[in-house]
């Protein structure tokens, strides 16, 4: 693992945040020997760097740049912010940047939530893009170590009021699944367990048209965990908006 500092910065910080990217790696078993790190306080200077776009959106304080087959893996990290995250939360955000890396060099994970050539709209790549949340935390889920901090970031209060307000939409189902990572544990096989944290969302009593659907939905999607069947059983369940 090669690093590369764009800022000047202090040895402790830079030797704490490649201690915590190591355990991530050695966790989720991605090799070492092709990845660059680099130091910076801006992602678009490393994007700069390799001659790719900028994003004006905030990111995450640490990211991924390019994941490609033959070439090696470029992660950006800002330690001023990641190192200002409380533990549990700095964990997981590294986590879910390495098993990224993961989903994408793997065929069968790559499956997953690449979209078919035979469909092409806006609501599929909504589709594609949940279903790569969902994929990133079920390779984090594998890991029995790994799942407790899945479970401490969850945070059911934004679904909880989805599921309350939301009509029976494409749009709603489609941001629900964004946020479902009871599901992606449920998909890795510990199904009892991810399904105890859902039902704790809506044991309170919660019971209206939306959230009956999307229960048979995230069903369907546990057991069918692909873009083409989540897609189809999505429009058949849920009215397009």
């Amino acid at each position: 693992m090669e690093i590369i500092q764009l800022i000047g910065t202090s040895r402790e910080e830079v030797d704490r945040v490649m201690e915590v990217i190591e355990w991530a790696l050695e966790e989720l078993g991605v090799p070492s020997n092709d990845i660059m790190v680099y130091v910076t306080d801006d992602h678009n200077k490393v994007r700069e760097a390799l001659g790719m776009s900028t994003v004006t959106h905030e990111e995450w304080p640490i990211k991924c740049i390019n994941v490609g087959i033959d070439e090696p893996v470029v992660i950006s990290v800002i330690p001023s912010k990641l190192l200002q995250l409380e533990e549990s939360r700095m964990r997981v955000i590294l986590l879910r940047e390495v098993a990224l890396i993961k989903v994408m060099r793997d065929p069968v994970l790559s499956s997953t939530w690449s979209i078919p050539q035979s469909i092409d709209d806006q609501v599929v790549h909504r589709v594609s893009l949940a279903l790569l949340k969902r994929t990133i935390d079920l390779v984090i889920a594998q890991s029995q170590s790994l799942i407790q901090h899945l479970i401490n970031a969850f945070n059911g209060d934004e679904i909880m009021r989805l599921l309350s307000a939301c009509q029976p939409t494409v749009d709603c189902a489609i941001t629900v699944l964004a946020l479902d990572v009871p599901l992606s544990i449920e998909a890795s096989g510990n199904v009892g367990l991810g399904r105890s944290l859902w039902n704790n969302l809506t044991r309170g009593g919660l019971d209206n048209d939306f959230t009956r659907r999307y229960e048979d939905f995230r069903d369907f999607v546990r057991n069918n965990f692909n873009v083409e069947n989540t897609y189809n059983y999505l429009l058949m369940m849920f009215r397009r908006s």
